[in-house]
């Protein structure tokens, strides 16, 4: 069985910068719904994180789609 690696390219910034994005709203989701900070927040910061989670599962797909 062989198995591919993926190329480091330009893409990998945009992984970087991805995770990195869910990872900040997923603090600072956790941090607003902790110290109770109005309901706008709370959403903003989760839907800020729905919106890159959803980025990289697109992302992944298309580029398994291109693999086969």
């Amino acid at each position: 069985m062989t198995t591919t690696h993926p190329k480091a390219s330009d893409n990998s910034t945009t992984y970087t910068a991805l995770w990195a994005l869910v990872a900040v709203s997923g603090v600072a989701n956790l941090v607003s719904s902790v110290a109770q900070a109005p309901l706008v927040v709370n959403l903003a910061t989760g839907l800020v994180t729905l919106a890159a989670l959803t980025a990289l599962g697109v992302r992944h797909l298309r580029a398994r789609r291109t693999r086969v």
